[in-house]
């Protein structure tokens, strides 16, 4: 079990009141009492949430979590949403069916009562009010990966707005509502959210390289002049799950389009077997690759990396999904053959890993597009397949630059046989595991 980061606070406003997200605990405005801020005592890394129901009755996640890198100069991106959720209806006996936002409009109607009556509204609360502005502070944030002049921008938006209302001010820096502090304040300020609305807060925080992570964090609700909390994932100088990379745990990706485009490379790392067939390359040797990596067959990984999903207009997602099977099968291909034992086990998306999600996804290979679509595949392969390479600082060759072909030519991208794959010049298409018209490769 790792250390757990030292606590980060995120407070949400109700009414006049705001959200923000400190590091450390501040002292509390006069006139406001202070959340319990033992709330994430106990959590670590394995149960930390990424969404919870607030007190105050907002839906509230942590969305998107990028990690700095040297690409983007150290800058670490995390994203909020902040839901007002659409309203419910009343159970009870004196507003029974009626729509409401809150427990107590669905307790009582003139001079008849029902305490026991509760909302149906998604994290409904006994009171609610609304959202007027969203902060995010950083009192202390960086013990030993940012500091005073650390610099922090962001964006503001309304993602959602089923109600016609939704409203946000610009993103800036100012004051936080539930901490007093000289710390900078990141807001979205003049926000209106109506029920089913949601507020985006996208924060960039810059640092040194993969210095930020995520961890445990506070999210205290301000109503009137108490503040409550409840616990979240938020920036950390530490890191949990997908922001971890143990030294020694080596992983290398490369997406669908560079092991399309490679045909030297991808050569190497061949066969795999995607929905049951197997897919590699067996063609003549090229002026750079051998073998050769033709499309235009059943046994053909670069039809398995290219073929495009409208090639299979009744299930597109099967081809985007068979797709992004083949890519994963060949970034864990090379990973091992690579850097021997290493299986990428570090990498997380739902808490699931990317040998989890594979096994998942296979079992679908005989589903249908909703069933594909909603299973969340697609999403969860293709994070791993444009994740960052993890666990090693010089890039190994193949994979290094310039990149030399099979027959020791520095080479840039072929994509000769890809666009072959998705039909240019007349080639059949073809999808793997499924007919299409007289094609069969299924």
């Amino acid at each position: 079990m790792m250390n757990r980061p030292k606590v980060s606070l995120l407070c949400i406003g109700l009414a006049a009141t705001g959200l923000l997200l400190a590091t450390v605990p501040a002292h509390a405005q006069g006139g406001t009492t202070p959340p319990d801020l033992t709330v994430c005592d106990g959590v670590d890394c394995d149960n930390v949430p990424n969404s919870i129901c607030s007190d105050g009755g907002f839906a509230i996640s942590l969305t998107g979590f990028t990690p700095g890198s040297s690409s983007n100069n150290g800058t670490a991106t995390y994203t909020y949403e902040v839901c007002s959720p659409a309203a419910g209806v009343c159970n009870g006996t004196v507003r029974f069916g009626e729509s409401c936002l809150d427990n107590s409009f669905c307790q009582k109607k003139g001079p008849n009562e029902d305490p026991t009556a509760t909302c149906s509204r998604n994290c409904a609360v006994d009171s609610f009010r609304g959202l007027s502005h969203f902060d995010a502070s950083f009192p202390e944030l960086g013990v030993g990966c940012l500091s005073a002049t650390t610099t922090i921008t962001g964006s503001c938006a309304c993602s959602t707005n089923t109600s016609g209302t939704c409203s946000v001010g610009s993103f800036g820096l100012g004051d936080g509502a539930c901490f007093a502090g000289d710390s900078p304040v990141a807001k979205c300020d003049s926000t209106n959210l109506g029920p089913g609305d949601c507020l985006t807060m996208t924060l960039n925080i810059a640092g040194e390289t993969t210095g930020l992570g995520t961890g445990p964090v506070v999210v205290v609700d301000k109503e009137a002049t108490t503040c409550t909390a409840s616990c979240l994932s938020g920036p950390s100088c530490a890191c949990c799950g997908d922001s971890c990379v143990p030294a020694g745990e080596e992983c290398l990706t490369r997406t669908i389009g560079f092991w399309g485009t490679h045909p030297w490379i991808t050569n190497d790392f061949a066969p795999v077997t995607v929905c049951g067939k197997p897919i590699g390359c067996d063609g003549a040797a090229t002026g750079n690759s051998s073998p050769g990596c033709p499309a235009g067959s059943c046994t053909s990984i670069v039809e398995g990396l290219c073929s495009i999903p409208s090639e299979l207009s009744s299930n597109q997602a099967y081809v985007a999904m068979v797709r992004q099977l083949t890519a994963a099968k060949l970034n864990l291909n090379a990973t091992g053959a690579l850097f021997p034992g290493a299986t990428c086990a570090d990498f997380s998306y739902q808490d699931q890993t990317i040998q989890q999600w594979i096994a998942f996804c296979e079992g679908l290979c005989d589903a249908n597009k909703q069933t594909i679509s909603n299973s969340g595949c697609i999403e969860a392969l293709d994070a791993f397949n444009n994740s960052q390479d993890a666990g090693f600082d010089v890039t190994p060759s193949p994979f290094d630059r310039p990149p030399v072909d099979d027959f020791g030519n520095v080479s840039g991208a072929d994509p000769t046989q890809c666009g072959n794959a998705q039909g240019n010049g007349g080639f059949p298409k073809l999808v793997i595991g499924k007919k299409v018209g007289s094609n069969d490769c299924s």
